[in-house]
C-alpha cells in the first residue's frame, strides 16, 4: 500500500493527522491542488483503509483521567489468548492492547481517574479474567510526549526528492 501513496496523499494525511477538522479547501490551499482532488483522495484513502477514522485529541488530565499505567500480562499457554483479548477489548479504561513476544504475552495501556480507580481496574476487571497467570503494572509519573500518529514529513521529503530525480531535471 505504501508504494501507492504519493506525496499528495502523504501531505493530506499529515495535515489531517495534525488536525482532522481541517477543511478540504484549506488542505487544498496548503498543498496547491483543488478541494475536489482532496475530497476524492480522502475518500480513496478511507476506502483503502489507510484512514480508518477522524477523531479528536484530548487532554486526559483535564478530563479527570490523570492516572496512566501500562500493564504486562502473561496468559496460560494452554489456552488461546483470544478469549482474554476479547474480554479486554470491552474494558473502556483499556486504551491499547498489544500482543508481545517478550517478557509478556500482552501489553496494555490503561487510563484511570485516580489510584483507587486504577486499583479497581487491575484487581476487579483485569486480574479476574480467565487464563491470566500474572500481571505487572507500571505507573506513569509524567508524560513528556504522547502521539497517535508518526510524522510523515520525512516521507513527504523523500517522495518529493524521488519525484524530482525521476523527472530528469
Amino acid at each position: 500500500m505504501k508504494e501507492k501513496l504519493d506525496d499528495i496523499d502523504l501531505k493530506i494525511i499529515d495535515i489531517l493527522g495534525r488536525d482532522s477538522s481541517t477543511p478540504f479547501v484549506e488542505i487544498a490551499k496548503q498543498i496547491g491542488i483543488s478541494d475536489a482532488t482532496v475530497h476524492v483522495r480522502v475518500r480513496r484513502l478511507i476506502s483503502e483503509g489507510v484512514i480508518s477514522k477522524f477523531t479528536i485529541s484530548v487532554d486526559n488530565d483535564l478530563l479527570g483521567y490523570d492516572h496512566l499505567g501500562f500493564m504486562g500480562i502473561n496468559v496460560d499457554p494452554a489456552f488461546a489468548a483470544e478469549e482474554t483479548i476479547d474480554q479486554l477489548l470491552n474494558l473502556e479504561e483499556v486504551l491499547e492492547i498489544h500482543e508481545m513476544h517478550n517478557s509478556f504475552d500482552l501489553f496494555l495501556k490503561i487510563r484511570a481517574k485516580h489510584l483507587g480507580h486504577m486499583l479497581d481496574i487491575v484487581e476487579n476487571k483485569i486480574r479476574k479474567l480467565p487464563h491470566i497467570l500474572n500481571t505487572e503494572l507500571i505507573t506513569v509519573l509524567k508524560t513528556r510526549k504522547e502521539e497517535q500518529m508518526i510524522s510523515l514529513k520525512k516521507d513527504i521529503v523523500e517522495k518529493d526528492s524521488s519525484a524530482y530525480q525521476n523527472s530528469g531535471i
